[in-house]
């Protein structure tokens, strides 16, 4: 969710994806609950997660090309602004609607800050090893817009190579909706303290690696009379990508539910990002170190 104060707010916001998303993790906790009353409990094969975490702030360089001006930004820092609309680790959008019985509101405030969503499928044949599929939504801020960075490329027929500041040419710039991650993911755990209830092991601490497209919402500024530019930039094509790899710990406290801390890397690179129609083009690409928490439904 972006910044509703009007200094970082100049266009309207679009919806974006994953909003139904907690709808079906409720109901899939629900089914399950029903379907596993009866009968003896094999290993657990099936994770469905959900985290919220914090992304951090990363430096990237930025190309910029429009109206026949081409400017390389070089290492301009980005802020990530995870637990806004927060600004704290309690997720308090979520849970004073929740209290006062507002319950969409509530499941709307599940995609405001830094979330995630997982399905994970361990092998029935190697339950080490599981298969699946993530969506990551972390965004990236230019919140110190006068910062300066070195500029080169050309500007309005001339030749720039100097240390500038941004907002020389860049007024606002975010990723606010996110960069979107979907990733196909290869996870291998190990099965620690096993017990009866908990054959798999209630420790699982793991390593995953993923890799996939990108669906960033890109929204811009350029200084003057310019129009504003929001919108959902993704360009099919093998330039615009990410890869990610991470570890961390999952603690299964009962047959079919647990909560996991994982810490993960990820590269982010964007091209083709059109503004003004077509007119305009940026591209950037960006390392991100994440922190993650969460809740697991197993089945």
């Amino acid at each position: 969710m972006n910044r509703s104060d009007a200094r970082f707010h100049p266009f309207r916001i679009r919806s974006r994806p994953g909003g139904r998303l907690p709808l079906i993790l409720l109901i899939l906790m629900i089914l399950n609950g029903c379907a596993l009353k009866h009968g003896d409990r094999g290993p657990a094969l099936n994770y469905f997660e959900y985290n919220r975490g914090k992304s951090f702030a990363t430096r990237a360089d930025l190309q910029l090309d429009w109206n026949g001006n081409s400017l390389l930004f070089h290492q301009v820092r980005f802020e990530d602004d995870s637990f806004f609309p927060d600004n704290f680790i309690i997720p308090n959008a979520f849970l004073r609607p929740l209290v006062q019985l507002r319950f969409a509101d509530a499941l709307k405030a599940f995609t405001e800050p830094y979330y995630g969503y997982r399905f994970v499928r361990f092998l029935r044949r190697n339950p080490h090893i599981g298969l699946g599929i993530e969506f990551t939504h972390h965004k990236i801020f230019l919140n110190q817009a006068d910062q300066q960075v070195i500029v080169s490329g050309f500007f309005q027929g001339r030749p720039v190579n100097a240390l500038l500041p941004v907002n020389r040419f860049v007024e606002y710039l975010s990723i606010s909706h996110g960069v979107n991650h979907l990733n196909l993911v290869f996870t291998y755990r190990w099965l620690l303290a096993p017990t009866a209830g908990v054959p798999e092991g209630r420790w699982q601490p793991y390593v995953s690696v993923g890799a996939g497209p990108a669906f960033p919402h890109l929204e811009l500024k350029l200084p003057g009379d310019g129009p504003n530019w929001t919108e959902y930039a993704f360009k099919s094509g093998p330039g615009n990508f990410n890869f990610s790899a991470g570890t961390g710990v999952r603690y299964q406290f009962s047959p079919h539910f647990g909560a996991y801390l994982e810490y993960k890397f990820s590269y982010s690179h964007l091209y083709d990002l059109d503004f003004f129609d077509g007119a305009g083009n940026l591209e950037m690409a960006f390392p991100t170190h994440h922190l993650m928490w969460g809740i697991s439904l197993i089945f």
